[in-house]
């Protein structure tokens, strides 16, 4: 007896597991002559950004920038001077073994130090996690058909991610932007915040069309009634670009992420030397994912109505449509300094780190540090930094979840207020957007082959036989253990449904 099998390959993703880094970032720094003597140290930032990325034969490449920002106070002045660096770093990280996604690398700052180690030398120590994660594609071969006589086949559609199209583009954007004459002029930039905004993406003619505005919030040191203070300010620079993915088409599921490389901010003198401008220089990386959803009818089961048969089976885990997830949450906080009174806010704003996503019964479980900082001033007029880190969670449930989904979740401080809630007491009340996808994924068990005894005959003495069935008891399975078809138990019984309903007699058909 001859028979032939068709086989087809399905894809899945997998989350691999974490790749975790650690890179430390020293700086032995002397002041140049145009910066004034150290007198008091208020913080040192180390903000890290992976620049660049490649991957080749299961190793990944990548450049991490990390920018110094040293906030200080000379002898006898307010004003907040701010000394920046930004060091380079090339780093190589080994992936787990098969076909690797780059999902995300993420890099955070544990901790940094500063001290001064005369009035014009400081020292800082730092040190940064980067985290990497990929998901791993493994390919999996599952039958699609078996041609044979008297063979009985069971079939289940699947709805499954059949290909991936991924394809980045980077944006530079050239700006000039104004202080206008209602604000004093500029000394130095103290703090400087950039994030992509208004995002929206739409499928133009075989390529994508993404759109949005790269929000700038700056926080600048000047001076006001003869002593120092600092001065918010927001911009927007809009920005377009048109992104191809080869063999796209507006059926398939698309998303663009926007991820801010760099943002440099260079002061424009005025002929009467005041700066009241600013030049900016911004780097944009656009990565647009694509995703092909296809449909199989696969065999879930099968037997032969005339040999003894084995199958074998296997475990066949697929993806489906990622699901959009969009959440704000509220946190309210109070930050106090207990040695003294405080005059005014500057600025506040928070950051998220340690941020991990979890799935606990039909619920995700968002959850990690919330960093948060109050710049203020003294009723001495000094400045001074208030810090403060709050356990974050966030829990929302997931209908239909699974321990096999895949969660792809971010969250940052989107908004903060404050007020001053008594002579040494800020109120701080921050507002987090929580965004990503959650990608439902199954387990179903396939027939992964089939081996017919046509050695061995089934019995076959009777045209017809008595079956007690159960409600609810499938026909396949009484099919199956009589040795013949559903169609033929269906018709014998006028049956409609491929499962009993109640209990009842039927009649079983023994076909050759």
């Amino acid at each position: 007896m001859e028979m032939r099998m068709n086989q087809i390959m399905i894809s899945a993703s997998e989350p691999a597991r974490p790749v975790i880094q650690e890179q430390g970032v020293e700086l032995d720094y002397v002041l140049p002559d145009y910066y004034p003597d150290v007198c008091k140290l208020i913080k040192c930032f180390v903000i890290p950004t992976i620049t660049n990325e490649s991957v080749s034969d299961h190793r990944l490449n990548y450049e991490l920038s990390a920018e110094i920002r040293i906030l200080y106070c000379s002898e006898n002045s307010h004003i907040v001077q701010c000394v920046t660096q930004i060091l380079h770093f090339s780093r190589t990280a080994e992936l787990p073994p098969g076909e690797n996604q780059i999902m995300e690398i993420i890099p955070v700052t544990d901790y940094s130090n500063c001290r001064a180690l005369s009035r014009r030398r400081l020292d800082v120590r730092s040190a940064v996690t980067i985290r990497i994660r990929t998901n791993t594609i493994r390919r999996q071969d599952a039958v699609q058909d078996i041609f044979c006589q008297n063979m009985q086949l069971k079939k289940k559609q699947l709805h499954y991610q059949s290909q991936q199209l991924q394809n980045t583009a980077h944006v530079i954007l050239s700006e000039e932007l104004e202080l206008g004459s209602a604000k004093p002029p500029l000394l130095q930039i103290i703090r400087c915040d950039a994030r992509p905004v208004d995002q929206n993406q739409k499928f133009v003619s075989g390529k994508i069309m993404t759109q949005g505005n790269l929000q700038i919030q700056i926080l600048y040191a000047c001076e006001k009634e003869g002593d120092g203070s600092l001065e918010p300010m927001s911009f927007r620079i809009p920005y377009s670009q048109m992104i191809d993915l080869d063999g796209m088409t507006e059926q398939d599921h698309y998303d663009v992420q926007c991820s801010v490389i760099s943002c440099d901010l260079k002061p424009v003198t005025d002929e009467n030397g005041d700066v009241r401008l600013l030049r900016c220089e911004a780097e944009l990386k656009l990565t647009c994912t694509a995703l092909r959803m296809a449909s199989e009818s696969l065999i879930c089961d099968a037997f032969s109505t005339e040999h003894p048969c084995t199958a074998v089976y296997q475990k066949l885990i697929t993806a489906g449509t990622p699901v959009p997830v969009s959440e704000m949450q509220s946190c309210s906080t109070r930050l106090n300094a207990s040695d003294g009174e405080l005059d005014c806010v500057y600025d506040a704003w928070c950051d998220m780190k340690n941020l991990t996503a979890v799935m606990e019964h039909s619920e995700i479980i968002l959850s990690g540090m919330l960093c948060c900082y109050v710049l203020v001033r003294e009723s001495t007029g000094m400045p001074r930094l208030l810090e403060k880190e709050e356990p974050f969670e966030s829990r929302f449930s997931v209908p239909d979840a699974s321990p096999l989904d895949l969660i792809q979740i971010k969250a940052f401080a989107e908004h903060c207020s404050y007020t001053l809630a008594g002579a040494s007491e800020v109120s701080l009340k921050t507002e987090i957007r929580i965004s990503g996808s959650i990608t439902h994924c199954t387990e179903t068990e396939v027939l992964s082959g089939i081996e017919i005894q046509e050695a061995e005959t089934l019995p076959s003495e009777f045209a017809l036989k008595l079956y007690f069935g159960k409600a609810q008891e499938e026909i396949w399975s009484i099919a199956k253990r009589c040795h013949t078809s559903v169609e033929a138990i269906m018709d014998e019984n006028d049956l409609t449904q491929e499962q009993l309903s109640e209990n009842t007699t039927l009649l079983i058909p023994i076909i050759s």
